[in-house]
Parts: structure tokens; sequence; C-alpha cells
């Protein structure tokens, strides 16, 4: 058996790369996961406005 972890930057980037490797014949192994990367805080002088978040999705697949 062969297992991978794919990454993405969005779900709809790997909901793509999920569906082309099981075309391959890979398949998703339990759910999926996000994590957040990378946080920025924005400022209008001394007051916070917003905050950015950068994710990764994730999945791992496998491949018998």
């Amino acid at each position: 058996m062969e297992q991978k972890i794919i990454t993405a930057r969005s779900a709809s980037e790997l909901n793509g790369k999920i569906k082309t490797m099981q075309e391959e014949g890979w398949e998703p192994i339990g759910g999926h996961g996000v994590v957040t990367t990378h946080v920025q805080n924005r400022y209008a002088g001394k007051q916070l406005m917003d905050s950015v978040h950068s994710t990764e999705y994730s999945q791992t697949m496998k491949k018998s």
C-alpha cells in the first residue's frame, strides 16, 4: 500500500487534487485537515482593523 499526504491553499484546490488522484486509483483516508499557517493583523493607527489568516488544507490518500 502506498500513502501520500496532499496539500492545497484552498478547499476547492484540494478537491481538484483529490478528484485527479481518485481517477488514478487513489482513495482518501479519513477526513481532511486545515491548519492556520500565518496570521497578519492589520491596523489603522493603533486600532486593530482585522486579521488575515493563511490556511493549508490536507488529505491523506492511499493506493492499494
